[in-house]
């Protein structure tokens, strides 16, 4: 083999291909996202209305 030989190895000719996605994962991390904003949704709307009463310590 020459020092400069430059033909590609396998991984390098090859087109990358993504990798496999497991629905099972992906329904899991939408649903924690949603559960995620839902929370910070809650938060704000309680933090609103805090503010709205008057709630020193809503800041």
């Amino acid at each position: 083999m020459d020092a400069l030989d430059h033909t590609g190895t396998a991984r390098e000719i090859d087109p990358p291909t993504e990798p496999q996605r497991n629905p099972d994962l992906i329904a899991l991390w939408t649903a924690l996202e949603a559960d995620r904003r839902a929370g910070d949704e809650r938060t704000a709307r309680l933090r609103a209305m805090r503010l709205i009463g008057g709630d020193d310590e809503a800041v």
